[in-house]
């Protein structure tokens, strides 16, 4: 009745649909293209049989074990993502975690889970000034979407630190790693022990541009007792150059 009386409809086409992004507009979302780097996910040029790094992430420090991106930039995942993070629109996390749930899939590392007690889903904090806009964290909407759908439980032990620079949208890559480093660290009762962590950890977030917070939060991660394997899971990747075989 509710959904007669408040029809959905896809928030790219405005076509009457049972969620809020219809199948066609879902799957007319540029996926990642193969083959990638099996470390940090970047499409690149060739085979790549082993987890040699590619040439954009071979003189970064190594924190988590792979990175996967679900879709590459363009102007519709451009838009889902503003609406996502500027808009309020966090009704649409659901949606755009099936895009995380496919990669998942794909992912033969994840998709021969069957032991949901060794996995766990978690996230990448907000800083004080963006949940107090925003009124919710993008990553962690989409975080929640994703371990309901994997039957998972849904983990926050991390926590955003003030380094000056809420955003990274501005900075280089290199900014970017210095001030990750100082941004994220894990909430005091998980760096004290008095709780744990699963020993397989999957992290979220909304974009991977560089790489340098998901790096950061993973080596948070692994400061916790018995945590062995960290991957991140990313909707977009932000750049679509390919990378060579290092």
């Amino acid at each position: 009745m509710l959904r007669w009386i408040y029809p959905s409809y896809c928030e790219l086409c405005h076509r009457a649909c049972e969620g809020d992004l219809c199948e066609d507009c879902l799957a007319d979302l540029p996926r990642v293209p193969l083959p990638i780097c099996l470390y940090c996910g970047a499409p690149v040029a060739g085979e790549q049989e082993s987890a040699t790094r590619c040439s954009r992430c071979s003189g970064q420090t190594r924190s988590f074990d792979f990175a996967r991106s679900a879709c590459v930039m363009s102007e519709n995942m451009l838009r889902l993502i503003y609406q996502l993070k500027y808009h309020r629109c966090n009704y649409l996390a659901p949606s755009l975690s099936l895009l995380l749930d496919e990669v998942w899939q794909d992912t033969p590392r994840l998709a021969r889970v069957r032991d949901s007690a060794d996995w766990g889903v978690a996230f990448v904090p907000a800083g004080e000034r963006h949940l107090f806009a925003r009124g919710f964290n993008q990553a962690e909407e989409l975080a929640r979407a994703l371990a309901k759908r994997r039957g998972l439980k849904l983990y926050s032990p991390l926590r955003r630190l003030s380094s000056g620079a809420e955003s990274q949208t501005r900075l280089s890559a290199g900014e970017r790693w210095r001030n990750a480093l100082q941004s994220y660290a894990l909430k005091k009762t998980y760096a004290s022990g008095r709780r744990s962590l699963p020993p397989n950890i999957v992290l979220v977030d909304d974009v991977y541009t560089t790489g340098s917070t998901v790096r950061a939060c993973a080596r948070a991660l692994k400061q916790v007792p018995g945590v062995k394997t960290v991957a991140a899971l990313t909707v977009m990747r932000a750049g679509t150059r390919t990378e060579n075989i290092t």
